[in-house]
């Protein structure tokens, strides 16, 4: 089925066409009709499935652009798929100049009370920080409508249940629910009869381990695995390759291992910074990074759509980890292996994982692996195989500017302001502006249809506010 049989938006039809989304995924078909028509929604799919479009897409069919109040709140269990979402609502919402605004843990609240001010149409974030938020009244709920909970499992897992039905329960009622798990257990199955009851429950494939993902295991010693990991990278020799561990410390003590042999490698873990986590995932996801060291932070929801190969350096601790992890290779039905490392201490481990998951570890030759030579060639060849490509909001940059214009709320600027400016432009209308965001000593709006330059030029030879601003291409594109 096609896009354009259940959605009458043209510009969500637009974005849609520019980000090569043809044809619905077996989750969309199913979810879409049904949160198209606001009925309350359980969805059971495994990760790449297609099931943030399927809930993303008929939210923002039903926005109301000129409503500036948030309409849409979108709960996540970690800031990185918080922040992933939030890309997905920008470009999926481009052309209908959709305004998203993530609230996360780790990052100021003055900033995030500033864009709540301004016209927001969809909120996506933490519970944590969420929840901050409504305590201390900042954020409008007067025109919401939709109120979904990414990853329901992983949220009451990591221990967000209170927090996540103190939110439910300040909610004004009615409000169309949209709940996904991957896995429905008795806490996730309350929050569905508590708050979307009735409800309908979509389950797309209920077997855990994909039919395209080939499992195989080397059985090696505690004390080579750090060595082994890097004869193992010679020989595959991939574009995108995670190696998960299960602590922060071993993630850190890999990463110096592997940091002088391969420089295009990239670390991730709780215990790191915001802006740190942001940067490595922003450098692994464009190719910058041809290899992930991650803890469990990076095994759901990630949208990481080229990753050929995972490596559990260590097996994990919970049996679900093992399927998340997986989850990470073979999307939108790509081919992908998982390959485990197996020591005498963890043998059991591996048949319990093997019923659990419903496959079987091909146990592989470690000599092979042992006797791959290390010399310039097998490194060039490595390094050669990286592929450094474009994030997925880099298709708009054909036709859609964003301008920053060096005047904000210091000096009184308004949305309208420099609405009222661009449309005194000769060829410019409204449905040329995107987005606006107005900052204390400067703002950004983006120009659509390939009309930036000009709007560029002529803003800087006319008057916003009866005073001449300057004004540039954003580096924020």
């Amino acid at each position: 089925m096609e896009f354009s049989n259940c959605l009458s938006e043209k510009p969500l039809l637009e974005a849609l066409k520019k980000l090569h989304w043809h044809e619905l995924t077996p989750v969309q078909e199913q979810v879409m009709p049904l949160w198209l028509e606001t009925k309350n929604v359980l969805v059971q799919a495994k990760t790449g499935s297609g099931k943030t479009g399927a809930y993303l897409l008929p939210v923002l069919e039903r926005i109301r652009w000129e409503n500036n109040a948030p309409q849409c709140l979108i709960l996540t269990p970690t800031r990185e798929l918080a922040k992933q979402v939030k890309a997905d609502v920008e470009a999926l919402g481009k052309y209908k100049r959709i305004k998203c605004v993530a609230l996360i843990g780790k990052e100021p609240m003055v900033f995030q009370i500033q864009d709540l001010r301004q016209k927001c149409h969809v909120v996506v974030g933490t519970c944590g920080r969420i929840w901050e938020h409504l305590q201390q009244g900042n954020m409008p709920l007067t025109a919401l409508h939709d109120v979904i909970v990414d990853e329901a499992d992983e949220m009451c897992r990591m221990g967000f249940l209170k927090t996540l039905t103190k939110i439910l329960e300040q909610l004004p009622q009615p409000f169309s629910m949209c709940l996904c798990s991957a896995t429905l257990d008795d806490k996730v199955a309350q929050l569905c009869d508590r708050y979307a009851f009735p409800y309908e429950r979509i389950i797309v494939d209920e077997t855990l381990w994909k039919a395209q993902i080939q499992s195989y295991a080397y059985y090696i010693q505690e004390a080579e695995k750090s060595e082994f990991i890097w004869k193992l990278l010679l020989q595959r020799a991939d574009a995108a390759t995670i190696i998960f561990c299960n602590t922060r410390d071993g993630c850190e003590q890999l990463y110096h291992n592997l940091k002088p042999r391969i420089p295009a490698l990239s670390l991730l873990h709780g215990a790191m910074d915001q802006q740190e986590r942001e940067r490595e995932l922003e450098h692994f996801r464009s190719g910058r990074s041809q290899v992930l060291i991650a803890s469990d932070i990076a095994a759901r929801g990630l949208d990481l759509d080229l990753v050929n190969t995972i490596v559990n350096y260590d097996l994990p601790v919970e049996k679900e980890r093992f399927i998340h992890r997986a989850g990470r290779s073979a999307r939108y039905q790509n081919e992908g292996q998982v390959i485990s490392f197996i020591t005498s201490a963890n043998l059991e481990r591996k048949k319990e994982l093997e019923e659990y998951c419903g496959c079987k570890m091909i146990m592989a030759d470690a000599d092979l692996i042992r006797a791959q030579v290390d010399d310039e060639d097998a490194r060039q060849h490595l390094y050669d195989q990286r592929c450094v490509h474009s994030e997925k909001s880099t298709v708009f940059h054909d036709d859609i500017l964003k301008l920053y214009i060096y005047g904000g709320k210091k000096q009184k600027m308004r949305a309208k302001d420099i609405v009222g400016a661009l449309c005194q432009i000769d060829g410019m209308t409204f449905d040329d502006i995107g987005v606006i965001q107005i900052q204390d000593w400067g703002s950004y709006v983006e120009i659509l249809h390939g009309k930036g330059y000009e709007a560029m030029e002529k803003l800087n030879q006319t008057t916003i506010k009866n005073q001449h601003w300057k004004v540039e291409i954003s580096n924020k594109q």
